[in-house]
């Protein structure tokens, strides 16, 4: 495929998926916000259109290694998944702010190559992923993890770039400048340390630190812990 091509199919996904969400949130219970109570057929038509294009576009917006996972509480979703089905409110409105940033990042990637350059897909392996379990009680939110046995102490290019979306996230997301000061310091000791034996702990303080913005990092959560050392 083209990456003209490829850009305006999710484009076209993307603009979709935001004229879904304002419907869906319009639909939705104020007093027991968890489904829609209207609109039925047209949400379902959405939904619809929305899962075959996503069908068509998933193995190349996997290409571009962004982490999809997304867990609170000992459960763990697909963002992707969540956004494009009859999923309960407070996962499905999560996920679709994860996809629409996701999304814009990938255009800003495509953006960068020539248009008429041919996007090609190939098979890679990918570690087994690593689990997660977000536990989300306001301030004091804490997080259980099992460790990777990466040995390394260095960071590939790909590490390098999840990092420099995890702060532009951050920059993004956090308005007050205190707070997003000590969330970013807290990041940057993670990276310095990661790989490295004493990563767990950097790693706990820096999620700890970003318990009231989970919607912004919970989506790198999985890519992060595969840089934990023992």
């Amino acid at each position: 495929m083209k990456v003209s091509e490829l850009s305006s199919r999710i484009e076209k996904f993307r603009n979709a998926l935001i004229e879904h969400a304002d419907l869906w949130k319009q639909s939705l219970d104020h007093v027991l916000p968890d489904y829609p109570i209207a609109n039925g057929a047209k949400l379902r038509e959405q939904l619809d259109s929305l899962a075959r294009q996503l069908g068509g576009l998933r193995p190349y917006i996997d290409k571009f290694d962004l982490p999809s996972m997304m867990g609170v509480a000992g459960v763990e979703w697909d963002v992707y998944d969540s956004s494009v089905s009859n999923d309960v409110a407070a996962r499905k409105g999560h996920s679709i702010e994860g996809v629409l940033q996701q999304l814009q990042q990938i255009l800003g990637r495509l953006d960068s190559m020539s248009p008429e350059s041919d996007f090609e897909l190939h098979k890679e392996t990918r570690p087994a992923p690593q689990h997660v379990t977000i536990h989300q009680h306001g301030p004091q939110s804490r997080v259980n993890l099992n460790s990777t046995d990466q040995s390394q102490n260095f960071l590939s290019t790909t590490e390098q770039n999840i990092f420099s979306q995890v702060r532009a996230a951050l920059e993004s997301g956090v308005t007050q400048e205190a707070t997003l000061r000590n969330i970013l310091a807290k990041l940057t000791d993670f990276e310095t340390t990661a790989h490295q034996p004493t990563s767990l702990e950097k790693f706990q303080a820096f999620v700890n630190s970003t318990a009231s913005y989970m919607t912004i990092v919970g989506p790198f959560i999985p890519a992060l812990l595969q840089m934990v050392g023992k």
